[in-house]
């Protein structure tokens, strides 16, 4: 076994399990709660990767050989739990002979990091002391097995690069997990309403542009919080940041996956379906005035609040121009309030909802 092929494995062991975190990152940070498609793909990789370190082994007898192909399993098994790790150790487990001493020694070493969870805890001192238990069984293996001529200084080197190798990979990724985090945050924080936690108006101008370049057809409906400025003037600007709060908590709540909500300027909220057809963007409208209607908003001082809210309701079409049909939302929003307020009014365009249907079927 040449430096250069320890090398080798360590350029490898990095790469493949660097590579594969980073891509099952693009959508969200990935973690050990992540979905359990990502952290079985994660194992996979791993799991192959195991397969290909096995190739440069350190023979000690027919039986018993050591390669790298332990470090990705425990790597995985850090930074995707027990799903990642079990997932790689199966792969390699039924393409390596199955029932070896080697894979019987890497059960022992995986079974004991699934026992303590340290994907939950993870800590360097845990690394570490992982690091030395490797070592110490490893050793003691060797130890115990009678009739074989221990290369003892190129195993204690070997298990030095070993522990090098697995310091390297792990702070990397660790690294890689904080940067990822980071970049989430931040993108979360630039799409989100400081004050409601919902999309801002930057979130809700993009998705509308998103939707205008790929001419799909989409619900607005714009709405408005009825007499906001008189509860600003009574009751103080506290108390009208909790009732846009709380509105903000509704739409995240009535919003379906596949819709997008967001506060649109100053009280105004929008909300953007995929449903374009006119029953259905009216019954989510009224029923987003209903649940506005019933909500008792507890004040500080223990008094309550109730407001309403008026909604205009519009589409976009394929060719239109957007700003067209957030005109024609925030005119059926102003017809809404001459009426009375706290009612949903709908633009003339819903009558032709069906040609979006020409270009963008719905859904069954």
């Amino acid at each position: 076994m040449s430096l250069g092929s320890l090398y080798g494995d360590i350029c490898v062991t990095y790469a493949t399990l660097s590579i594969s975190f980073f891509v099952l990152s693009r959508s969200e940070p990935f973690t050990f709660k992540g979905a359990h498609w990502k952290r079985l793909a994660f194992g996979l990789v791993a799991g192959i990767t195991a397969l290909y370190l096995r190739g440069n082994q350190l023979v000690l007898n027919e039986n018993l050989s050591f390669s790298f192909e332990m470090l990705p399993m425990i790597l995985v098994t850090f930074f995707g739990g027990w799903l990642s790790g079990l997932t790689s150790y199966f792969v390699a487990f039924l393409f390596s002979g199955m029932f070896t001493l080697n894979n019987l020694f890497i059960g022992i070493i995986l079974g004991t990091l699934f026992l303590f969870r340290v994907w939950r805890r993870r800590k360097h001192r845990e690394l570490y002391i992982t690091i030395v238990l490797v070592g110490i069984f490893r050793l003691a293996l060797v130890s115990g097995i009678h009739g074989i001529a221990v290369p003892w200084t190129e195993l204690i080197f070997y298990q030095a690069i070993a522990a090098c190798c697995m310091i390297l990979c792990y702070h990397a990724l660790n690294y890689k997990e904080i940067y990822m985090n980071k970049v989430f945050t931040i993108r979360v924080k630039a799409a989100t309403d400081e004050l409601t936690q919902i999309n801002n108006r930057a979130s809700l101008d993009y998705w509308l542009a998103q939707r205008q370049i790929r001419r799909e057809a989409c619900g607005l409906i714009l709405l408005d919080i009825d007499n906001f400025k008189r509860v600003n003037d009574t009751l103080g600007h506290l108390v009208g940041d909790r009732v846009l709060i709380e509105v903000g908590r509704l739409l995240r709540h009535l919003t379906r996956n596949e819709d997008f909500a967001g506060r649109y300027g100053g009280e105004e909220f929008l909300v953007m379906t995929s449903a374009y057809d006119p029953a259905t963007l009216l019954a989510i409208a009224e029923r987003i005035r209903k649940e506005v209607e019933d909500c008792v908003i507890i004040l500080e001082d223990g008094r309550t609040l109730r407001v309403t809210v008026s909604l205009g309701v519009s589409l976009y079409l394929s060719g239109m121009i957007i700003r067209k049909s957030l005109k024609l939302a925030d005119l059926s929003l102003y017809e809404a309030k001459r009426k009375g307020k706290n009612c949903v009014v709908a633009s003339s365009i819903l009558t032709l909802a069906a040609l979006g249907a020409k270009r963008h079927p719905q859904r069954m």
